[in-house]
């Protein structure tokens, strides 16, 4: 028998099985990391999220093999990048969970196929809520184009909520929504079709929320637990553009105060301690039992425009009575800025209660213009802050919102190029650390974010998909008159 043609045979036949199968046969190992984007290795992910897909970046014929617990994935590359099966993606999730899966990425050459190191990937068993909604618009505020968009998680489908092109391109902004859920929630509308569009069960209304006592509209608004009451501040927000600072553009108040709208009664009430002449109110949370208020809260800085360093915001708490539709006459402060000598903003807790996420600057309330700003944890039970470290990045980390099982948390971040802020997904676990975050997948997520000129504003993870009628709202807005919140006086 000639033994070398029987070996030939065998080699050509196994590699042949191997291509049958989508397959390739690794000759060679480097330790370099693989030519791809995004960076997923030693993230963390949940166990219904879409395809982790990969660019690459660099040419060259390239193969990849995802491996689970028993089965595999391989996927050749196409247009530079490698788009994974989502049928089969799903699968090997399934079988993976609170276990490990091990991308592959491998380089054809001359002598044969080339691996890269493994990139490796946690599946957590804890879902995330499916759908995240967000407005995209163009950076430094630039509004002629944008809307209100809903991701599926799951898969790569955008719809969108609202865009501002049903209302003659005026702006959208400010939305929110009651504990997660798709029905119910609200945003402000300004120039040609102003007012706050209030969507209840596919039911329209658009509410007046300026009063002659509030002297502004709705902004930076949050639901009480029960869905009577939404806490917002009233803002005279101005922009600034520096070209002696790192941070380029500044967006701050001149005066702001926090209300609270009675959604059944049509009525808006405050508090001295919400609605100061000599400080500026602003971003209210209610906590998840709706027992406490929580605001931020600076002191007024003259000619902030140009004083801007001095504008610093501390943290405060007053309680909430549901029941009669009080404020608390004492507010306690959990973060000074005088003495941290830093400004926090964007308070958010976590649905159990244990935990608050909040951003850290030298100054100012808009972190996501400043490079320096850092995510950071609150433990509600002692009151000890930290930084979040698992998440945070040397550009601006900024807005953040949870999911309903109090550990996944999705937050804008500029650490890509710092110009546009895109959405990142990071696990929180019981001790308050927070997994490395991975960006939200697309299709090919090199070419969709260097093609994506928009910056992803306020993503909110909802518990269901959106379906409320844009028509409908576009010509509510555009067509009612709306009805005019009242301002409660105060007891003599």
């Amino acid at each position: 028998m000639d033994y070398t043609r029987y070996i030939l045979t065998l080699i050509w036949m196994m590699q042949l099985w191997a291509c049958s199968r989508g397959g390739v046969s690794i000759v060679g190992q480097t330790d370099r990391p693989a030519p791809v984007f995004p960076d997923y290795d030693g993230v963390m992910v949940p166990c219904n999220i879409a395809p982790l897909n990969l660019s690459l970046l660099e040419t060259g014929e390239y193969h990849l093999t995802i491996i689970g617990a028993d089965n595999k994935i391989d996927v050749r590359s196409e247009d530079g990048a490698f788009d994974i099966p989502l049928k089969a993606w799903r699968r090997l999730l399934a079988s993976c969970m609170d276990g490990e899966i091990t991308m592959r990425v491998s380089r054809k050459a001359p002598e044969g196929w080339t691996a890269y190191r493994d990139i490796r990937v946690r599946v957590s068993s804890e879902a995330i809520d499916p759908y995240l909604a967000y407005r995209k618009i163009p950076p430094y505020e630039q509004w002629n184009r944008m809307g209100l968009y809903q991701r599926h998680l799951e898969s790569f489908e955008e719809t969108p909520i609202f865009e501002n092109k049903m209302t003659d391109y005026g702006c959208v902004n400010c939305h929110t929504f009651n504990r997660r859920q798709p029905d119910t929630f609200l945003f402000h509308s300004r120039a040609k079709a102003p007012g706050t569009a209030y969507i209840n069960n596919g039911i329209v209304t658009k509410l007046n929320t300026r009063t002659e006592e509030t002297r502004g509209n709705m902004q930076y608004p949050y639901w009480h637990p029960s869905g009577r009451y939404v806490a917002a501040s009233v803002n005279s927000t101005w922009e600034s553009y520096y070209y002696h600072s790192d941070d380029r553009v500044e967006v701050f108040d001149t005066e702001s105060d926090v209300f609270v709208y009675d959604m059944e009664k049509n009525e808006v009430f405050g508090s001295d301690l919400l609605a100061s002449a000599q400080a500026y109110e602003t971003f209210p949370t209610f906590s998840p039992d709706g027992r406490s208020l929580y605001f931020c809260t600076a002191e007024a800085v003259d000619s902030v425009a140009y004083h801007i360093e001095k504008l610093k915001y501390s943290l405060c708490r007053v309680d909430f009575d549901a029941e009669t539709g009080t404020i608390g006459t004492k507010a306690d402060t959990l973060f000074n800025a005088r003495r941290e000598d830093m400004s926090i903003s964007h308070p958010r807790i976590s649905p159990d209660g244990r935990w608050m996420v909040v951003c850290l600057t030298r100054y100012g309330n808009f972190p996501v213009n400043h490079k320096d700003a850092d995510l950071h944890i609150i433990d509600l039970g002692t009151g000890a802050m930290r930084p979040l470290e698992g998440a945070n990045s040397e550009l601006a980390d900024s807005y953040h919102s949870w999911g309903g099982n109090s550990h996944w948390m999705v937050f804008s971040s500029r650490r890509i190029d710092g110009y546009y802020s895109r959405p990142y997904i990071t696990y929180i676990d019981d001790q308050g650390t927070a997994s490395k975050p991975f960006l939200l997948p697309q299709h090919n997520p090199a070419k969709f974010y260097n093609d994506q000129m928009m910056s992803y504003n306020l993503p909110e993870l909802i518990e269901d998909r959106v379906k409320a009628s844009q028509r409908k709202i576009a010509l509510t807005l555009k067509n009612q008159k709306g009805a005019d919140m009242v301002f409660r006086k105060k007891a003599d």
